[in-house]
C-alpha cells in the first residue's frame, strides 16, 4: 500500500511516470511489482525457514533413522544381525557409544537443509504455477487456497524435484550408518565415501537409488503435504474462527505435522527399503558394484521362501519354453528346409510354428505336472509327495497336453521319443538287482537306486541283459523298414521324409550332378 501511495505521488507531480500514462495504467504494473516482491520473500522464507526446520529435525530424527537403515540392509539369506528396533538400538550403543549412532551426521545436516528447502519452495512454485494454468481465480484471490486434490499433486511434484538434489546425500548418509562388515576394515570418512563412490561409479554412481528415492519422495511428499493439509483442514473447520493457517494453533500445526510424517513413512516405506539396500550392498568394501531399483525389488520376492511354489511353475514354464525352442528350432530348420518345398517366407513360418509349439508344449506340461504335484503334495495326510504322485500328475499332464492332438506332428514326435526312452528305461528296471550302492539314496525316494529285478538273479538275468540291447535294436530296425516299405503312410512325416531322402532318392540319377549333389 505504501509502494501504491508514493508512486501515485510521483504521477500526480508531474513525473516520468505521468508522462508515459495514466495513474489507472500505472496501478496494474505497481501490483505486480508488489506480488514479486512478496513472492521473493515468501521463497526466501520457505528456503530459509524450511533449511532451518529441516536441521533441527534431522538432530532429533537421526539416531531413529541410523536404526531404520540398519534393520534395512541387514541381508536375507544370512542369519540377523538384530532381532528387532529395540534390539538395534541396544547393539549399536554397546558397539558404537551415544556418538556413534549419530556418525556421518554432517552429511544428512546438509541433506535435511537441502530437502527441506527444495521441498517448500518447490511446493509453493508448483501452486503458484497451478494457480497460473489451471486456477486463475485462486491467482486474482491469494487467500484463497487450492482444491485439497490440487495440493496432492503439488506434493508429488515438489517430492520428484526434491529427489534429484536428495539422493547423492542419502547415498552418503546410508553408506555411513552401515557398521562395517569386519572390524578390521577402516570405514572412510564422508570425504573418502564420496571419492570411492566417484573412483568406481563416476559422476553418475552419486545417483545410486534415484528411483527408489523418486518413488519415495514423489509419493512420500504428496503423503506429506496431503495429511499436513487434511488434518489442519478438519482443525479449521472445527474451529470456525481459525479462517487463515495464522489463526491455526501450534498445537494443531504440530498434530498436523506428526499426521503427515507418518503418512509419509508408512506409505511408501517398501520403496525407501529397496533404496537403502542398493545404496548399502557391501560390494567392494563400501561402494563398488551397483544394481537397479527394479533388479532389487524383484531379488527381494524371488527369494521370499513363501513364494517358492509359485515361483516354480513360473520358472517351470520358463524352462520349458526355453528347451522346447532349442530342441526344436534346429531340428525344424534343417528338416524343413532340407525337405520341404515352397517360399523362403513358407519355410520361415513352418519353423516358427513347429518351435512355437514344441515350446508350448512343453510349457504347458511343466505348468501342469507341477501344479498337480503341488495339490498332491497338500491333500496328502501326512503333507510329503507320495510315492505315485508323480504318475498321477504325470497322467494329467499327458492328457491335457497330448492326448487331444493326435494330429499334430510335433506333439507325435514328444510322445515317442518318450515312448522310445521310457521302455529303455523299463527294460533296464526289469533286469536290475534291487541292491541299492553305497551313498546312493534308498528306494522309494526320488532318484532312489535299484531296479524290479523282474528276472530274478540268476543265469537267466545275465542273458537278458547281455543281450536285451542287440534284440531291441534289430527289431526296432527291422519292424521300421518293414513299415516304411509297405506302410510308409503310417510313420510319422519327418521320419517318413528323411527315410525316403536315404532309401528311395538313392535309387534314382541322371547326371553327375544328381548323383553327387542333387537328388533327381
Amino acid at each position: 500500500m505504501d509502494l501504491t501511495t508514493k508512486v501515485v505521488g510521483i504521477v500526480e507531480s508531474g513525473g516520468k511516470l505521468h508522462q508515459q500514462g495514466t495513474m489507472e495504467d500505472a496501478a496494474p504494473a505497481v501490483s505486480d511489482v508488489a506480488h514479486t516482491h512478496g513472492q521473493g520473500e515468501e521463497a526466501l522464507k520457505d528456503i530459509v525457514c524450511g533449511s532451518l526446520a529441516g536441521i533441527v529435525g534431522k538432530y532429533i530424527e537421526y539416531p531413529f533413522d541410523t536404526v531404520k537403515v540398519r534393520l534395512q540392509s541387514q541381508p536375507d539369506h544370512l542369519p540377523l544381525i538384530y532381532r528387532g528396533p529395540l534390539d538395534c538400538f541396544k547393539k549399536s550403543l554397546q558397539r558404537d557409544g551415544f556418538l556413534g549412532i549419530y556418525r556421518g551426521i554432517s552429511a544428512p545436516l546438509v541433506g535435511a537443509a537441502v530437502e527441506t528447502g527444495c521441498l517448500f519452495f518447490s511446493y509453493r512454485v508448483a501452486q503458484d504455477a497451478l494457480k497460473t494454468l489451471a486456477y486463475p481465480e485462486h491467482r486474482a484471490d491469494p487467500s484463497k487456497e487450492l482444491p485439497y486434490t490440487a495440493l496432492l499433486s503439488c506434493g508429488a511434484v515438489s517430492g520428484a524435484f526434491t529427489s534429484l538434489f536428495l539422493t547423492p546425500i542419502e547415498l552418503v548418509k546410508c553408506k555411513m550408518q552401515v557398521p562395517a562388515s569386519s572390524p578390521t576394515i577402516h570405514r572412510p570418512n564422508i570425504s573418502g565415501i564420496i571419492a570411492s563412490i566417484y573412483r568406481h561409479q563416476g559422476l553418475m554412481g552419486y545417483w545410486h537409488g534415484q528411483m527408489g528415492t523418486l518413488i519415495r519422495e514423489t509419493g512420500g511428499s504428496a503423503a506429506w503435504f496431503g495429511g499436513y493439509e487434511g488434518v489442519k483442514l478438519l482443525f479449521r473447520r472445527a474451529n470456525p474462527q481459525s479462517i487463515t493457517d495464522a489463526e491455526v494453533p501450534v498445537y494443531q500445526r504440530l498434530a498436523s505435522g506428526a499426521v503427515a510424517g507418518m503418512a509419509y513413512n508408512f506409505l511408501f516405506y517398501p520403496a525407501d527399503t529397496i533404496k537403502s539396500r542398493m545404496q548399502t550392498e557391501d560390494v567392494k568394501g563400501i561402494t563398488g558394484g551397483k544394481s537397479t531399483f527394479g533388479a532389487q525389488a524383484l531379488e527381494k520376492i524371488v527369494l521370499d521362501p513363501k513364494y517358492h511354489d509359485i515361483l516354480a511353475l513360473v520358472k517351470g514354464i520358463r524352462n520349458g519354453i526355453v528347451y522346447g525352442t532349442k530342441v526344436r528350432f534346429p531340428h525344424a530348420l534343417v528338416m524343413i528346409f532340407l525337405f520341404r518345398s515352397g517360399s523362403f517366407r513358407t519355410k520361415c513360418l513352418l519353423v516358427y510354428r513347429a518351435t512355437r509349439q514344441h515350446a508350448r508344449n512343453l510349457a504347458l506340461f511343466a505348468l501342469v505336472y507341477k501344479s498337480s504335484m503341488l495339490l498332491l503334495k497338500n491333500i496328502s495326510p501326512t503333507g510329503k509327495e507320495r510315492h505315485y504322485d508323480a504318475f498321477v500328475a504325470g497322467l494329467l499332464g499327458g492328457y491335457t497336453v497330448f492326448a487331444r492332438t493326435i494330429n499334430n506332428s510335433v506333439s507325435q514326435q514328444i510322445v515317442i521319443y518318450v515312448f522310445a526312452r521310457v521302455v529303455l528305461a523299463i527294460a533296464k528296471l526289469a533286469v536290475q538287482s534291487r541292491d541299492v550302492g553305497g551313498g546312493q539314496k534308498g528306494i522309494g525316494e526320488p532318484g532312489g537306486g535299484g531296479g524290479w529285478e523282474v528276472l530274478g538273479r540268476g543265469e537267466w538275468r545275465k542273458e537278458v541283459a547281455r543281450n536285451g540291447w542287440p534284440v531291441f535294436a534289430s527289431l526296432s530296425w527291422a519292424m521300421v523298414m518293414y513299415v516304411f516299405r509297405w506302410h510308409p503312410e503310417s510313420l510319422q512325416t519327418s521320419l517318413r521324409s528323411s527315410m525316403q531322402y536315404i532309401y528311395v532318392q538313392s535309387d534314382d540319377w541322371d547326371s553327375l550332378r544328381t548323383f553327387i549333389w542333387h537328388n533327381k
